[in-house]
């Protein structure tokens, strides 16, 4: 048999010739290189957005940047004290659930919400009340193209709603994880341990999916004193905490990190006097769209070096608001990347939107990776 010749090294030298000759086109302007545009990414964190249908005269389906989420939370069914699923009128829209969908975002079903949860400790009362609203749940995320669902209790608050709280999700962890493919579990849990001591966290994380801190509302009418709404970190003069001190406890609370949400807030409070730290009478919510469009004149930003957010000062000392805005949530979500964290949820999608835009999503959804299809 003829050995075979060896030609390896000839188309070598042909290639650094045709490299050569293309780099002396390039020096010489003899062609151009085309420019390859970058190609749309996901976000590589959880981006979790609350909705609400009633808000839809904001933001509707076919307006939401889906390029920048990865779930949409839908705000708010909930359960009756018998253990049946309440779905209020006006709450279904098919074509958000089929719009997220086709792109490639998770639909959760949120239930609870502030003012909604009267029927919770009912429900998880007895193991019939809860059979039954589990299965509901079941078929409800069927029949309606529901990833999972959200469960928003405000608030567990005793020993007894504690262990039945318990006895709930693990009854309805195990029916998710039996279905195919599985529903997803997650909880919007509160800030500190006031709440929080009634969750048994270190029993639960296993059955949830992700557990989102809300992260927010640190400050209201609620305080004695005007103070941050959402404070990354704790100021030196406040004990009321922050997203760093309720990230810490909810580690401390064996929280694991590729379960742990943050919140961030598309809203702020303001207060009825000069500044922070003070006494007032009156506080009301504000969407960060409200106070973007504040007149200049007679309105002056201040940086809380401290608290590493925002807040907007009345020049004539008669109010604040304290608030985020694209610079304080960037450093939000900077703080979920150098922490390792899952991710962040968000209350609530429509509140940033400006001039067609969503100006804070945009901010989370970069700053997780997220690029949109170039246009």
């Amino acid at each position: 048999m003829t050995p075979l010749r060896r030609r390896k090294h000839r188309p070598c030298v042909l290639i650094r010739a045709r490299l050569s000759l293309a780099a002396a086109l390039i020096a010489f302007g003899g062609c151009e290189v085309a420019q390859v545009p970058p190609q749309p990414s996901r976000p590589n964190k959880v981006v979790m957005g609350y909705y609400r249908t009633s808000n839809r005269a904001v933001l509707d389906h076919a307006g939401i940047e889906y390029q920048y989420l990865t779930h949409i939370a839908h705000a708010f069914a909930w359960p009756d004290a018998s253990g049946n699923l309440v779905v209020p009128a006006g709450y279904l829209y098919p074509e958000l659930n089929a719009a997220a969908h086709a792109n490639d975002v998770k639909m959760i079903a949120s239930l609870g919400g502030w003012g909604n949860c009267a029927g919770f400790p009912g429900m998880a009362s007895t193991a019939a009340n809860r059979a039954r609203f589990i299965g509901q749940l079941v078929d409800f995320c069927k029949a309606k193209a529901y990833d999972g669902v959200d469960i928003d209790w405000e608030f567990v608050s005793n020993e007894t709603e504690k262990a039945d709280f318990v006895l709930f999700i693990e009854a309805l962890g195990a029916a998710f994880k039996a279905q195919s493919p599985p529903l997803l579990l997650t909880a919007a849990v509160p800030s500190d341990n006031y709440y929080g001591r009634w969750i048994d966290y270190e029993r639960l994380a296993d059955d949830f999916d992700f557990i989102g801190f809300m992260t927010y509302d640190y400050h209201g009418a609620w305080s004695d004193h005007s103070g941050p709404n959402s404070p990354l970190y704790t100021p030196s003069w406040d004990a009321c905490g922050s997203l760093d001190g309720t990230f810490t406890y909810g580690r401390g609370r064996q929280v694991p990190l590729a379960k742990l949400l943050v919140g961030l807030a598309f809203f702020g409070r303001s207060f009825d006097c000069g500044a922070m730290n003070k006494p007032f009478t009156a506080s009301r919510g504000w969407d960060y769209s409200e106070v973007m469009d504040l007149p200049s004149s007679g309105w002056a930003r201040v940086w809380d070096g401290q608290a590493q957010v925002p807040y907007m000062r009345r020049t004539d000392g008669g109010l604040v608001i304290s608030y985020d805005d694209m610079s304080s949530i960037g450093l939000k979500c900077q703080y979920v990347k150098d922490k390792a964290s899952a991710g962040v949820i968000i209350w609530e999608l429509g509140s940033d939107r400006r001039s067609g835009n969503s100006e804070l999503l945009e901010v989370v959804g970069r700053s997780f990776g997220a690029r949109p299809a170039a246009k």
